[in-house]
């Protein structure tokens, strides 16, 4: 009777063993493809962040961004404006930045070049500054009709669109990594549960699962907490890192609605754990 009690209490500890390593693998796969599928349905949509620019903060941000290129345009064109100024209106930025949002989000192969983006944004300015625009706008304009056979080329210097151009590359990279490591993670996923039906009790199995479900929500609470408060704590549009604080200054409403995603699943999961729990 003692070896049986002892044998009980080993098969007890190897269990509880089994479900702490289930509960740690499983915490990670769910937090990678939760977090993952996330990005890619967000980030790297283009329909999305072309909705995101229109919101009154991120379309001020996006306007700040567009005429810091402009004002750009306007010293290879040699017209007159002033380097801290909005030529451009909200209004008139938004079709430059939905078109670069296009080009780096949009369906896509590896790209050699971005002459085609600077023509669409050569047009652009052609067809949204009018005679409502800025006088300085519409100098710039004028300029860079006369000087037609380098304005694509200083559309992209002004622009920076080779540095664009290296973003829609790696965007595309890793858009393929994205999609390869979420079909990875529902592969393993159904694999372990799989193993863990056989290994584990329903009642077991249900609780570690979702035991892992709650701590991949605190990850992604922590994480996307952590990013959306950068704004606050830092002047990230001061970032000279090609954009990318603009970047994160426009991500950080989405990084907030990632918290709220992380909070529902939270409750979610706490639910049936606690429901599961032994008595």
């Amino acid at each position: 009777m003692p070896m049986a009690g002892a044998s009980r209490a080993e098969v007890h500890r190897m269990n509880q063993g089994q479900n702490k390593q289930y509960k740690r693998v499983l915490a990670l796969i769910l937090f990678l493809g939760i977090g993952l599928g996330l990005v890619t349905g967000t980030f790297l949509n283009p329909s999305f962040m072309k909705g995101q620019i229109t919101s009154n903060n991120n379309s001020a941000v996006i306007a700040r961004q567009i005429n810091g290129h402009f004002n750009a345009l306007a010293d290879y064109v040699g017209a007159d404006a002033a380097d801290d100024t909005n030529l451009l209106s909200e209004k008139e930025a938004l079709p430059i930045a939905n078109h670069v949002i296009d080009y780096v989000l949009g369906i896509h192969w590896l790209k050699t070049n971005s002459s085609s983006l600077a023509k669409t944004i050569y047009n652009d300015i052609q067809k949204d500054v009018t005679s409502d625009s800025s006088t300085d706008a519409q100098g710039i304009k004028k300029q860079l009709k006369e000087h037609q056979s380098s304005a694509v080329a200083y559309v992209t210097a002004a622009f920076d669109l080779s540095l664009v151009m290296l973003g829609a590359n790696l965007v595309t990279i890793l858009l393929v990594i994205n999609i390869v490591i979420i079909v990875s993670v529902i592969i393993m996923l159904l694999s372990m549960i799989r193993e863990m039906r056989e290994m584990l009790s329903t009642r077991s199995m249900i609780h570690t699962i979702v035991a892992a479900g709650m701590w991949a929500a605190g990850w992604l609470i922590l994480l996307s907490g952590i990013m959306a408060i950068i704004p606050v704590l830092f002047n990230v549009e001061a970032w000279n890192l090609g954009g990318v604080g603009y970047l994160i200054e426009i991500a950080s409403s989405t990084f907030l609605d990632f918290v709220i995603v992380g909070t529902v699943l939270y409750i979610v999961c706490a639910i049936p754990w606690q429901a599961t729990a032994a008595k």
